[in-house]
């Protein structure tokens, strides 16, 4: 069962709530000079009192007027309804504070508590959340039904109980509506959204006056929770403020087409709270002093005292299209960057086989998951691109490094890819140009790893023989170009140096090669390393021409690159992302304890239909999920 204390927790409120409410006075509120099976609430010391709806107990005329009066059946069953909806409440309202004091989160992940706290906390306060906005509604209607019943109506603007409940029920829609409900949280930016939800502090100051603890124990609870609730979660946010925020005093930013690439030299302290991944909070002054912005963090992939984050300019996003308009002229003015904050996918470390799902700029935590841990875990990762110029980006700063995991990049955009995209295409780095089927996907990454027939690495040759590969068709292609031995080798030198080698180390260790011309020897020492692929036919439109030759030089590297990539596949004869026979059969079949207990599945994106699909898919192989979803 979903969170299964916070549940029983509130059994065990209404269970007491129902217990003090129904006994007879002074241990509950039931009058005992009432008949047998009569019972009724009044103020047994004060008839005018009974008449307004009220009682005070013990007959202090100075205490609070409790609007509790119940004189038959039917509202005593309103009554019940009521205040079991309200000490429903308690946990809940306790919790939705707690899951978003950072600080302390952080902290206590540290520690042997975090085996006893939930996974992702944003899903945690979201649930919370959904369930007040509801009870807040049950709890007042209740309460109108019974006031109007006996002719009390005027409870709700005359009492205090009445008024300070009025104004939390009038805010709490403004805060919770706009962030679960689809249709208002589409038709408002994000900016209005989070404004209206710092109402929260209304909420809590009105639910401290909802009643006196001078009810005590027969409720009274609501000043000492909601107000320590309020101040503790003040108190943690300064902490934060002062002690977890820095600037960055000169930062550099990549503008892409659909969005912002921020790189910038972080503190120690900061480090060390965090070596890896996490999300934090940023603020660029010089667009808004104000906005506060959460991102997820990850690191450069040769420096790793660097962090950075990616800024997606996202539809309705007053913020993030003013900083990308901004930075159509260069800047390195300073920003402000609070963290960084534990994030679901922290939950990788529970796992020894993790398959990471992305949607658009959601693979920026997955690429802090693989740098970290890709050394001593497997970490396989699905991502769903659509931006072209997104893809090159992250391909070429060489982000999508993984030696032993499935790398699968469905592209779903409409541009033509570069050919520079497929350079870094490797035999277990795929690109497919269609949507994934994730329903046999997962399932087919399992089963190969588990049964050993699609393992990444053991199909995967080396950087140097995939490197060899492509020298020897380049040799085939120039020399059937008509290319002179001069200019065959000059464009061999520049195919291995932007690869990463340097061609006269490559052919040095041939010690058999000497006395032979410098072509003959590179053909010698890569004849084994040659495909099988058709000679292409002699050119005739001039290609030997240095410029020409130039320019085609790009074309004629992904024609290789690609061909190189198809023959390592073909030879794996392993296609995760094609229909594998008896994959969900196995798969259904693994051991939970031995087996599925080391695989985890984790999610980052603003699809909610992938993340229910992936919800159905851990419910279907009872696969554990960590979603971090930005579908705020």
């Amino acid at each position: 069962m979903r969170y299964k204390a916070l549940k029983i927790t509130q059994v065990i409120c209404a269970c007491y709530i129902l217990t003090m409410t129904f006994r007879y006075y002074p241990k509950g509120l039931i009058d005992p000079s009432a008949p047998p099976g009569e019972w009724r609430i009044i103020d047994v010391w004060n008839p005018e009192n009974t008449a307004a709806g009220v009682i005070q107990l013990n007959g202090d005329p100075n205490g609070q007027k409790r609007a509790v009066v119940a004189k038959n059946r039917a509202c005593l069953i309103f009554l019940a309804i009521s205040r079991i909806s309200a000490f429903t409440l308690y946990p809940p309202m306790f919790l939705i504070f707690m899951t978003k004091c950072k600080a302390t989160i952080n902290f206590l992940m540290r520690t042997p508590l975090s085996l006893f706290m939930t996974d992702d906390q944003h899903e945690f306060h979201s649930f919370c959340g959904k369930y007040i906005a509801i009870d807040v509604w049950v709890h007042t209607l209740f309460h109108l039904l019974r006031w109007g019943t006996q002719g009390n109506i005027d409870l709700l603007w005359t009492n205090a109980t009445g008024l300070s409940g009025l104004i939390v029920v009038l805010v709490c829609p403004l805060i919770t509506f706009p962030m679960f409900i689809p249709q208002l949280r589409l038709s408002m930016s994000y900016e209005v959204r989070k404004s209206l939800h710092y109402l929260f502090y209304v909420f809590a100051i009105g639910m401290c006056f909802h009643n006196q603890t001078s009810a005590f124990p027969n409720g009274g609870f609501n000043q000492v929770v909601l107000g320590f609730c309020i101040t503790y979660y003040t108190l943690d946010s300064l902490y934060v403020m002062f002690f977890m925020t820095e600037i960055i005093e000169t930062t550099i930013f990549n503008v892409l087409p659909s969005g912002v690439q921020m790189t910038m030299a972080v503190s120690d302290s900061f480090q060390a709270t965090y070596a890896q991944g996490g999300f934090g909070y940023v603020c660029l002054p010089w667009v808004s002093k104000f906005q506060w912005h959460a991102f997820s963090l990850f690191e450069h992939p040769t420096d790793p005292n660097l962090r950075q984050v990616f800024m997606m300019k996202v539809p309705g996003g007053d913020w993030t299209t003013s900083v990308h308009e901004q930075l159509q002229r260069n800047t390195v003015r300073p920003v402000w960057i609070s963290g960084p904050f534990v994030s679901p996918y922290n939950n990788a470390l529970n796992f020894d086989n993790t398959i990471c799902v992305a949607s658009g700029i959601g693979i920026t935590p997955a690429l802090s998951i693989i740098r970290a841990h890709k050394e001593s875990r497997r970490i396989n990762l699905v991502w769903m691109c659509r931006d072209s110029a997104m893809l090159e980006f992250f391909m070429d700063h060489l982000y999508l490094n993984n030696e032993g995991g499935w790398i699968l990049i469905f592209f779903t955009g409409k541009e033509r890819l570069s050919p520079a995209i497929e350079n870094h295409l490797t035999s277990s780095t795929i690109l497919i140009k269609r949507r994934p089927d994730l329903h046999h996907l997962i399932p087919n990454i399992i089963y190969g790893i588990e049964s050993g027939l699609g393992v990444p690495e053991s199909m995967k040759p080396s950087e140097k023989s995939r490197v060899k590969g492509l020298i020897a068709n380049k040799v085939r292609e120039l020399e059937a170009s008509g290319f002179s031995e001069e200019e065959i080798i000059e464009e061999l030198t520049i195919l291995a140096h932007e690869s990463g080698f340097l061609l006269s180390n490559m052919i040095s260790e041939d010690a058999q090669s000497s006395g032979k011309s410098l072509l003959e020897v590179v053909k010698d020492h890569f004849a084994i390393h040659e495909p099988k692929f058709p000679k292409p036919a002699p050119q005739t439109d001039g290609l030997h021409h240095r410029a020409r030759r130039r320019r085609s030089r790009q074309g004629a590297l992904f024609r290789s690159v690609m061909l190189s990539n198809q023959i390592n596949m073909l030879d794996s004869g392993y296609f995760p992302w094609e229909n594998q026979e008896g994959a969900h059969e196995f798969v259904k079949g693994l051991h939970y304890k031995m087996v599925l207990s080391t695989w985890g599945m984790m999610y980052c994106g603003g699809s909610k239909a992938v993340e229910d699909t992936l919800v159905k898919i851990s419910k279907e192989y009872n696969i554990s999920l960590h979603p971090e979803s930005f579908a705020w």
